[in-house]
């Protein structure tokens, strides 16, 4: 078992793409929760940029009752949920290189 593999550099890579992103969503909620429409400057915007493809995606399957900045909330939870599962796939995989 190597730990450089190249399915753990995809793994880990992908890792740390779901954590930027996590901390991303953490910053635009907080931000939503705390200015909501107010704010509006270059930040906000480009925050508001970034995070967009995510919220919309989790917006399609939520249910419309739920407010803009809960959105948000829920996009975090399938981002949580993700590296989740990614821990789980790496573990899986590990396991199966060991078993031989």
């Amino acid at each position: 078992m190597r730990p450089s593999a190249p399915v753990f550099w995809l793994i880990e890579g992908a890792g740390l793409a779901l954590a930027m992103l996590s901390y991303v969503l953490i910053a635009r909620l907080a931000l939503d929760l705390t200015f909501g429409a107010l704010g509006n400057n270059v930040a906000f915007r480009l925050l508001r940029r970034v995070t967009n493809p995510v919220v919309r995606a989790v917006g399609v399957i939520t249910p419309r009752v739920v407010p803009p900045a809960l959105v948000t909330g829920c996009a975090l939870l399938w981002i949580f949920a993700a590296r989740i599962a990614l821990v789980q796939v790496g573990a899986a995989i590990a396991l199966r290189r060991m078993m031989g």
